[in-house]
This record gives structure tokens, sequence and C-alpha cells, in this order.
């Protein structure tokens, strides 16, 4: 998730772990022990887009995840961890402050939860906890300097997602819920649907269509939006193993969007600022995933 005030910005998981991917999550290597499973991956990616937001501004990112699984019968509880490079300010600034160029560099997410496989064939529930994490950030140092110092970047979530695979295709939805969303924004709620098609050649056509809401809009730094998406996938087994991805992502915020009373800095009609919004308009990644 991007924080849009003036000059921060923050980030988000790894869509293939936290089920908003905009392509379908590439089947894992598996590591096998007495006590579970673990899949590890690293993803080079030209873009790293979360929520139709650009959460390196455009630019590449490389990124690794851990995976753990324990099967019990039609249960299976999940532990993970996800790291990213990034690319925005690590703290909000006061407005007028222009010596602090400082970079965000680094994100960590930690989540957990469990998958259902139900009775109804092709149908399976997930319900979990992601803890978005950002060290280093220095957010805290200035809340209350002024206008674009709301405070920490950091935030959980909750959620609960379903997929169900009816043959010609599977369709996928999802539900996040933070109770203090990012920059102290307030309550926020992700909702999110959409298709995994298989086509020949072995590809797999993904589209996603998701609306983010938020209960303060002036803190976290943009409009409530409606976002979406395409994707295409496929796996490669020659020269070596692994999956290429290709996305593109859009929104429907458009330029200087009107954030409303801001009651921080006291000052109405606080717009978004230009920089930020390219950031969420006709966004493009191409990623390699490797499994290990």
């Amino acid at each position: 998730m991007l924080k849009m005030n003036k000059i921060t910005a923050i980030s988000g998981a790894i869509a293939a772990f936290v089920g908003i991917a905009t392509v379908s999550a590439p089947a894992q290597a598996q590591i096998e022990t007495s006590f579970g499973t673990f899949a590890p991956v690293v993803t080079g990616t030209s873009n790293y887009l979360f929520r139709g937001f650009s959460q390196t501004k455009g630019t590449a990112a490389i990124q690794g995840a851990l995976d753990y699984t324990y099967n019990i019968n039609a249960f299976t509880p999940y532990l993970g961890a996800f790291a990213s490079t990034t690319r925005f300010p690590n703290n909000n600034t006061p407005a007028g402050d222009t010596t602090n160029d400082i970079r965000q560099y680094y994100e960590v997410d930690l989540y957990g939860g469990v998958k259902y496989e139900t009775p109804l064939k092709g149908l399976v529930l997930d319900f979990g906890f992601i803890s978005y994490l950002y060290p280093g950030s220095t957010a805290d140092k200035n809340v209350g300097l002024g206008p674009n110092t709301y405070g920490n970047p950091q935030w959980n979530e909750v959620y609960g997602k379903f997929a169900y695979d009816f043959g010609l295709a599977t369709a996928v939805g999802s539900f996040f819920y933070a109770k203090d969303y990012s920059y102290g924004s307030g309550k926020g709620t992700y909702l999110e649907g959409g298709v995994d098609v298989p086509l020949p050649f072995e590809l797999l056509f993904s589209t996603r269509v998701g609306r983010q809401t938020i209960e303060r809009n002036v803190n976290f730094g943009a409009p409530d939006y409606t976002t979406w998406n395409i994707g295409l996938s496929r796996e490669m087994t020659w020269p070596l193993s692994f999956t290429v991805a290709a996305v593109y992502s859009d929104t429907n915020i458009k330029r200087d969007s009107n954030l409303g009373f801001d009651n921080v800095a006291n000052t109405a009609n606080f717009l978004m600022p230009r920089d930020a919004f390219n950031q969420t308009q006709n966004q493009f990644s191409f990623s390699i995933i490797k499994k290990f």
C-alpha cells in the first residue's frame, strides 16, 4: 500500500502470499520435513506493484519469501515472511522541509493463517493476519510538527479469502481489514475479486478489481479508490525452471484529487501531489519468479 501524501509512501506484501496477486501465485518448490513443508521463492520485478500503486517509483525490486505449511487433514496452517527493496522517503517530513531526502529501502512482512479445503469440491477458504514492517523508518520522529506528519507507516491487517475452481477458470475473492491503517489513517478496508483462466500454450490469464477505503484520507494521502489489473504468467522449464509474469495495473484516482479537510494541518481542500499521482496510473511490471 502506498502512502501518498506529499513526500511519503509505503508498500505492501508480495501478492503471491497474501492473496492479492494480479497473476496467480506460482506452484512453489517444496522442502519436505517431518514437521512441515518449507517453500522459498526469490523474485526480480521491474516495478513493485501493490493495490494499484508502484512501491518503487517505477523501478526494479528484488524480493524474497519463505512459506511454511503443515497439513492437518482439510486444514493447512501456515506462517511466512516476505522482504523487498522499496524506494520512498522513510519519514514524514514537515511541510517546508526540503533537506530530508532519506529513502526507505526495505520492507519486511510477517503473516500467518489457515487454509481450509471445504467439502464443496474446488472451494478453498483462507483466513489470516499480516504485519507490514519498515525497518529504519523514522516516521514517529516528526509526528505533530505540521502537515504530512501523521505517524508510523507500519500497520496490521486481518483477511479472509476464497478460491473456487470450477473447471474452466478459478474465481477468487479477498477482504482485508485494518483497525489502524498506515500513518494513523484509521480504519481501512480492501475488497477484491477476479478470475484466473488457463489459456493455450500453458499461459494463465488473470484479472482483478479492487476497492480501497480509508477512514482519514488526508492522513493516508489518497482518496478512496478503485484499482484493476490484468496479467499473464507462464511456468518455464527450459533452460531453468522459473515463472514469468507480466501485469498491467491502473486506478481511478484523478490528478489533484481532493482529500477534504485536513484535521492535523487545519487546512481545507488538501490536494494529492502530482508526483504521487504518477505512481497510481498506467503501471506495468514484468517479473521473474524462481522457486528453490
